[in-house]
C-alpha cells in the first residue's frame, strides 16, 4: 500500500518510540552486540527468552526489510543478526534449546516448555532470510543451517507423535499444566517454523545440509494441523494428553492468524469473536489469556488475574487485517490508556482488589509457589538455585509492584489497578506491529 510522506512520518515516530524502549530492554554484549531481554535487566525478567525472541524477530525482519526504509530498519537488523548467533551459539549439541537463558550463555530454565526449539528455528531462518533480502554477509552459514537442521532432528525425536501427527507439550507459551498434550499454539509454532526452514532451503538448496524429509512434511502438515485444532466453527486450543478436547476460550486461539496461516477466515472470524466475549476484562477492557478460575492448580495469575497487553496488541492486528479499523484503534487506544508517564507498556494490569487477594490468598499461602514449581512440569533434575533464583525474582517484583506500580481510584469499585512488568519488551513489538499492519506493511500467508 502506498503511504503519504506524511503518513510516513508518523509511523517513523512511532516505530522510534517503541524501538527506544525495546533497547531499554537489552544490554551490550562484546561478542554479539545488544542482547534482547524481555524486560529491562534490574525487572521482573532479566533473561533471553527464545520466545519472546522469535516474536520480536518476526517484528523486525519485517522492519528492516520493507520497501518503506524506516528510520529504525538498521537497528532492527543489528538486533536480529545478534540474537541469531546468540541463539546458535547455545544451542545444545542435541539440537535442544531452553526456556531462558542469561547474558554468557549459562541456561537458565525451569520449565520444559518445548515450543522453545521452535522458536529458535524461526530466529535462526528470519535472520538468514533477512540477510539475503539485504544482500548482507552471513558468516558461517553451513553453521547455521546445521544447527536448524539439528534442532528438526530434536523436535521429531522428542516432541512429534507420527500416529497423531502432532507435536507433543508439557508447557509452552504460559508455562503451565493447562498445556499439557497438543495445543494450537505450539503446533502452529513448529509450522511457522518449518514454513521458513522451506523458504530457506528454497535459497540455499545447493547446501544441501537441511533434510529433505522435514521439507515434504511441512506440506502435508499445513493442512491438517488446521483441521486437528478445528471444531465446529471455530479453533480449540488444545487436545489433552487423553484425547480429550479444550473448548475453553484462550487467548491462543489467535495462534493461526498471528503466524500468517489464514486459509480457514471464518473459523478465524469465530474464534475471534469467541475471545472477545469469553475474555475481555469487565473492568479493565482488553483481553486476558484466559479465564482465572485460580482454584484450578494449573491455572496460574501472578499478581492477579486482569488483560494482557501483547495479547490485546496481537487482537488489534487481527482487526486492522480483517478491515476493522475502529475495532483496532479501540484496542490500541485501551493499551495507551494504561502506559505509564514514559509512554511504555506493562505485560498485564490487575486491579488493586485483585492483587491484594492474590497476595493474601496464593502469595502468602504459598499456593502461587506451588503451582509455578509444579513438579510435572519443571525439568527434570532442575537445579533447585535455579528455582530460588526465580522465586525471589517473584517476591521482588510483588513487593515493587506493590509499592511503585499501584494506581489508586477511589472512585472504582476495585480501587485502581496495577501494572505488572512494565515496560515488556514483547508488549512494545505487539504495538508496533498492529502500527503495521494497520498502515498495511503486512501480511504474508503461508
Amino acid at each position: 500500500m502506498n503511504i503519504s510522506d506524511k503518513e510516513l512520518a508518523v509511523l517513523n515516530d512511532q516505530l522510534k518510540h517503541h524501538m527506544q524502549v525495546i533497547l531499554k530492554c537489552t544490554l551490550p554484549s562484546e561478542k554479539y552486540g545488544r542482547l534482547l531481554l524481555a524486560s529491562p535487566p534490574t525487572s521482573r525478567y532479566p533473561y533471553i527468552y527464545p520466545r519472546d525472541t522469535s516474536c520480536a524477530v518476526q517484528f523486525f525482519r519485517r522492519v528492516a526489510g520493507s520497501r518503506r526504509g524506516y528510520d529504525v530498519a538498521q537497528q532492527a537488523f543489528e538486533l536480529i543478526e545478534s540474537m541469531a548467533h546468540f541463539m546458535k551459539d547455545v544451542q545444545a549439541e542435541s539440537g535442544h534449546w531452553g526456556q531462558r537463558y542469561s547474558l554468557d550463555g549459562e541456561d537458565k530454565s525451569i520449565y520444559k516448555q518445548e515450543d522453545n526449539v521452535a522458536h529458535g528455528i524461526a530466529i535462526l531462518c528470519n535472520y538468514l532470510l533477512t540477510a539475503r533480502r539485504l544482500n548482507k554477509e552471513v558468516k558461517n552459514l553451513d553453521e547455521f543451517l546445521e544447527s536448524i537442521n539439528r534442532a528438526l532432528d530434536f523436535s521429531f525425536n522428542h516432541y512429534y507423535e507420527k500416529e497423531i501427527n502432532l507435536f507433543h507439550s508439557t508447557t509452552s507459551i504460559h508455562e503451565s499444566a493447562m498445556e499439557e498434550g497438543y495445543t494450537i499454539w505450539v503446533n502452529f509454532t513448529f509450522l511457522y517454523a518449518l514454513s521458513l526452514v522451506h523458504e530457506i532451503a528454497t535459497w540455499f538448496h545447493d547446501k544441501n545440509i537441511i533434510s529433505s524429509r522435514y521439507l515434504d512434511f511441512r506440506q502435508n502438515f499445513l493442512y491438517s494441523v488446521s483441521e486437528l485444532f478445528m471444531n465446529g466453527e471455530r479453533y480449540i486450543r488444545r487436545i489433552d494428553p487423553y484425547g480429550r478436547v479444550d473448548l475453553r476460550p484462550d487467548f491462543t486461539l489467535l495462534s493461526p492468524f498471528y503466524y500468517g496461516f489464514l486459509h480457514y477466515r471464518s473459523e478465524m472470524a469465530s474464534s475471534v469473536q469467541f475471545i472477545e466475549k469469553q475474555l475481555c476484562d469487565p473492568e479493565l477492557g482488553m483481553i486476558m489469556r484466559y479465564l482465572p478460575f485460580y482454584k484450578d492448580f494449573a491455572t496460574h495469575v501472578h499478581a492477579g488475574n486482569g488483560p494482557w497487553l501483547q495479547y490485546t496488541a496481537i487482537l488489534a492486528q487481527y482487526h486492522y487485517w480483517a478491515g476493522n479499523i475502529q475495532r483496532g484503534d479501540e484496542l490500541l487506544s485501551l493499551i495507551d490508556k494504561y502506559t505509564n508517564e514514559r509512554g511504555e507498556i506493562p505485560e498485564h494490569l490487575s486491579t488493586c482488589k485483585r492483587f491484594e487477594t492474590f497476595i493474601e490468598k496464593e502469595w502468602k499461602t504459598g499456593l502461587d509457589f506451588e503451582k509455578e514449581f509444579h513438579k510435572p512440569i519443571l525439568l527434570d533434575n532442575v537445579d533447585f538455585d535455579k528455582i530460588l533464583e526465580e522465586a525471589n525474582n517473584m517476591a521482588r517484583s510483588y513487593e515493587e509492584t506493590g509499592k511503585k506500580c499501584m494506581f489508586l481510584d477511589k472512585t472504582s469499585e476495585e480501587g485502581g489497578y496495577i501494572q505488572f512488568a512494565t515496560p515488556l519488551m514483547w508488549s512494545h513489538v505487539e504495538y508496533a506491529r498492529a502500527l503495521l499492519v494497520k498502515s498495511k506493511d503486512w501480511w504474508k500467508i503461508h
